[in-house]
């Protein structure tokens, strides 16, 4: 059945969601870890910051009453998109853009004033940076790592220094400190106790006992990782992944990715995934330690200056 021209409008809030992770879901089932995005990603995406205003950020594209597509504006300038069937690319690429390009203009919170739109495609995504480039956007040397394991064979379990134990957080109630390792460990105010919290509860791939911390000796949190099931496609993934400046280069980031990749491993978890940015040697080098390699790059396109 051959389907009408795709039409657009703006997210409406949880049953939107709701297609959307189910729209990566089928994704992943086609095309395995080749998918820009998964349905944790839009959880933490909607709920790590107290002004998400899905509403004016987040746009739909229907064919009828099926959704195959969606574009997310991010406050730094950049747009994500995400395509399926990938036939579609064609026909809702261009229109993606431009509304991207517009939501920059009337941004008045950009975090970096000047950058042009990046719009972001996986270098395996041929379709869709096809359209891209047709609507005159080029690639350019911006990328993040997509970073991909098979959980077959467990890792072994690294040392952790005298004193230190990782555990999952116990849950609502440890909002505030778990909140509090992200702000120290990213250096941002971003993540409040009370956006910790709506994610605790609200977020509906959240699971506590993926939410993996180092303990240190008095008690406070020194590193944490947040895992994420897909249950459909028994994938996990890990983001984010972060250490409280004190108490780096203990190998702690490790550990409790470690345990973070384990449990999701119990839970049913096959493979996982998680993303780098190539010049963070710090990150590519512990994610390799754990196992992963690269196996896809998300490329940033942007408009070439007139």
């Amino acid at each position: 059945m051959t389907l009408p021209a795709p039409t657009s409008r703006g997210y409406a809030g949880e049953v939107d969601l709701s297609r959307m992770q189910a729209l990566v879901r089928d994704a992943w089932r086609q095309y395995g870890p080749r998918v820009e995005c998964t349905v944790g990603d839009l959880d933490w995406r909607l709920y790590r910051r107290a002004t998400v205003e899905p509403g004016a950020n987040i746009r739909l594209w229907e064919a009828g009453e099926t959704l195959v597509g969606f574009a997310w504006f991010l406050p730094n300038g950049d747009l994500d998109i995400l395509v399926h069937p990938r036939e579609h690319c064609a026909s809702v690429a261009a229109e993606m853009v431009a509304w991207g390009e517009a939501r920059l203009r009337a941004s008045g919170d950009t975090e970096v004033h000047g950058r042009p739109l990046h719009v972001w495609a996986l270098a395996s995504n041929e379709p869709l940076s096809r359209a891209l480039r047709v609507t005159g956007l080029h690639p350019t040397s911006a990328c993040y790592l997509h970073l991909f394991r098979e959980l077959d064979v467990p890792l072994d379990a690294p040392p952790l220094p005298r004193g230190f134990h990782v555990r999952a957080v116990a849950g609502p109630s440890e909002a505030a400190a778990r909140a509090a390792v992200h702000r120290v460990a990213f250096g941002s105010e971003r993540v409040s106790t009370e956006v910790y919290a709506r994610l605790m509860h609200g977020a509906r791939h959240y699971r506590p006992e993926f939410d993996v911390v180092a303990v240190a000796p008095r008690g406070e949190f020194a590193a944490m990782a947040l895992g994420w099931l897909d249950p459909d496609n028994l994938v996990g993934e890990l983001e984010p992944v972060g250490t409280a400046p004190a108490y780096r280069g203990l190998g702690l980031a490790r550990a409790v990715s470690h345990e973070a990749l384990r449990l999701l491993r119990v839970a049913g978890a096959r493979s996982a995934v998680i993303y780098a940015l190539p010049d963070n040697e710090a990150s590519v080098t512990l994610y390799a330690s754990l196992g992963f390699r690269e196996f896809d790059r998300n490329v940033g396109f942007v408009r070439p200056p007139p």
